[in-house]
């Protein structure tokens, strides 16, 4: 879903990488980015979200919605993007709120959400998206 001025003038792509260990050196902590293809259960799962404006114009009020990819549970504190305002959905992409507001229904009582929970992250774009220009969406996820 993403909603804008003109919708169909951005495009969005979802990118998974997982992060490798390439240190030589004991002691020495040096990683690399790789593309997600075989995940073992439990590792964190990188998604970068690429969104593009493809028309002549700038594009006011980009708002653009990521579904927690399937076999995976979204990090905490892990969602971000520059300039954009955050927020997640646990109903299903039904209603989005700040991670603090979010609300489920266990057992007849009430309770603030987990992250586990959240079924969708929405990146709300403060500022215009010129022409061709791209905008980064990042957030951790586990695979299970």
């Amino acid at each position: 879903m993403v909603g804008a001025d003109e919708q169909s003038d951005i495009v969005t792509e979802l990118v998974a990488e997982v992060r490798e260990d390439v240190s030589t050196t004991p002691g020495r902590e040096v990683y690399r980015f790789a593309p997600a293809r075989l995940l073992q259960q439990g590792q964190v799962v990188y998604y970068t979200l690429r969104i593009t404006n493809q028309s002549t114009v700038p594009l006011r009020n980009v708002a653009v919605v990521q579904p927690v990819p399937a076999n995976t549970t979204y990090l905490a504190d892990s969602a971000s993007g520059p300039g954009a305002a955050v927020s997640f959905s646990v109903d299903g992409g039904k209603t989005f709120g700040p991670a603090d507001s979010l609300m489920i229904e266990v057992e007849g009582s009430t309770q603030r959400a987990r992250a586990s929970q959240y079924t969708h992250i929405r990146w709300q774009l403060r500022n215009p998206l010129a022409p061709g220009a791209i905008a980064l969406a990042r957030f951790r996820a586990t695979f299970h």
